[in-house]
């Protein structure tokens, strides 16, 4: 009997690791649901999620600013919604202090999730939110992200008496785990989207102001009484080299040197970190300036001076 016991229990261990690892599986897989999201986009549809994909039908996330503690958006099951247990309108208007609040306190200063079963009764609890909430009990957890608390989700399943329990608050915190880590990489993407517009708009500017200044350059050139200045046509019939800084930019010699290897457009822009539009009109210039009508016969002309 001894033995039948503890093959029993083994078995129980097993079927719980399962059951655990299969929970894990279904909590990474909601969080990714986010992940073709704005990070903007992702703290909104937070809410909605957790009632979606986990056992919630009520969920808020807030945000935690220095000691400031500001509930950003809450979801209710369409079942609930204008019923006393949806509190939208307490939300929308709600800004707390975390002085105020000894339990968030703790899950933002020590960056672990909570379990409370009586909030009613719980001297940590925020009693304010608790009975506009109409709340039996919830569990709360913090978003980390690089160290620190930067939000809170909190969620429960209102109108009954299904009680939440430790395995409700190791999904939530899971899913708050797998969520920092999607926002961080959507906040990295955002951010090195706009240093490369900054950047590309940065060059086109200086190759604009680097243009007018050859073209000043040109036209002093032309101005010197020694001897007429060839034409264009000339100076591409001209077998040395030394024709091309004349007719071209710094820039759109740089860009033919890269017209020459096959490469698009597209390629050129991103090599250069310049706009695809931008190497249009250069390639146009180009085109115009050598008297050729397409790149492959730029591109010959070049190879051809080089050699």
């Amino acid at each position: 009997m001894l033995v039948r016991i503890e093959e029993l229990e083994e078995l129980h261990a097993e079927c719980a690791a399962v059951r655990r690892a299969g929970e894990l599986r279904a909590v990474h897989a909601a969080a990714t649901v986010l992940r073709h999201l704005s990070a903007v986009d992702m703290v909104q549809a937070v809410p909605e999620v957790v009632c979606s994909e986990l056992p919630f039908n009520r969920a808020m996330i807030s945000a935690i600013s220095g000691s400031a503690w500001r509930p950003r958006r809450l979801h209710v099951d369409p079942e609930f919604r204008d019923s006393p247990f949806d509190f939208t309108d307490f939300v929308d208007s709600a800004e707390f202090s975390l002085v105020d609040a000894p339990l968030e306190t703790e899950l933002v200063r020590r960056r672990i999730p909570a379990l409370v079963l009586a909030p009613l009764k719980d001297e940590r609890t925020l009693k304010e939110l608790v009975v506009a909430a109409h709340c039996s009990s919830y569990t709360a957890v913090p978003l980390v992200s690089r160290g620190k608390a930067i939000g809170l989700i909190h969620a429960d399943r209102a109108g009954g008496e299904d009680r939440l329990d430790s395995d409700d608050r190791d999904r939530l915190d899971a899913f708050a785990t797998f969520f920092a880590l999607i926002y961080e990489q959507a906040v990295l993407r955002e951010r090195i989207s706009a240093q490369r517009t900054r950047l590309a708009a940065s060059f086109d500017a200086t190759d604009a102001q680097l243009e007018r200044i050859e073209k000043v350059e040109a036209g002093l050139r032309r101005r010197r009484p020694d001897g007429p200045a060839p034409h264009s046509r000339q100076l591409v019939a001209d077998p040395s080299p030394a024709g091309f800084p004349a007719i071209l930019t710094v820039r759109e010699r740089e860009i033919l040197s890269h017209i020459a290897t096959g490469a698009t457009n597209n390629q050129i822009a991103r090599t250069l970190v310049i706009a695809e539009g931008t190497v249009k009109s250069h390639v146009k210039h180009i085109l115009k300036k050598l008297c050729v009508p397409t790149r492959a016969a730029a591109a010959a002309l070049y190879i051809h001076r080089i050699r």
